[in-house]
């Protein structure tokens, strides 16, 4: 008796593990106001559905996205380095530009009709701010220089 009741609970469990899956009831009346589905029957002529779900869902391979998620991070600091480099590199044909600017407004200063002890002495002025203009663009484009160094070797580390 024992042994007919263990076999009987064995395969009971076992029908249960293969079915793994659950069934809902819902029901559904039809009233003059509409309608209606609710887990209780609402009268004599509510119609019973059932829903089955499984238990065990599909789940898609784990795919560790690590790799593709530092790619682009990489692309991104490198497009932002590049980006950098640019606007640096543009500095530096602007300090060219005015560089050139300045020059050629003190050149125009001796240009213009003067006296020779005036010509003179604006030469002596010009040169004094010629070599002002001279060691301000050095350092302002050694800056800069150095700059562009840094972010190009960083670039090159990304790449």
């Amino acid at each position: 008796m024992i042994k007919l009741y263990c076999i009987f609970i064995f395969l009971l469990l076992t029908t249960l593990s293969f079915n793994s899956f659950s069934a809902t009831s819902y029901y559904k009346c039809v009233t003059q106001e509409g309608t209606t589905f609710s887990q209780f029957p609402c009268d004599n002529n509510a119609t019973v559905y059932k829903v089955n779900t499984t238990i065990n869902q599909q789940v898609g391979p784990k795919v560790d996205y690590t790799k593709q998620l530092n790619e682009l991070e990489r692309e991104s600091l490198l497009a932002g380095l590049q980006a950098e480099l640019r606007s640096n590199q543009h500095k530096l044909a602007i300090l060219d530009r005015k560089k050139d600017q300045a020059d050629y407004k003190q050149q125009q200063r001796l240009n213009h009709i003067l006296a020779k002890e005036d010509k003179k002495r604006i030469a002596a002025d010009i040169a004094k701010k010629q070599k002002v203009i001279n060691k301000n663009y050095k350092a302002q484009i050694n800056m800069v220089k150095k700059r562009i160094n840094k972010l190009q070797k960083k670039i090159d580390n990304y790449q």
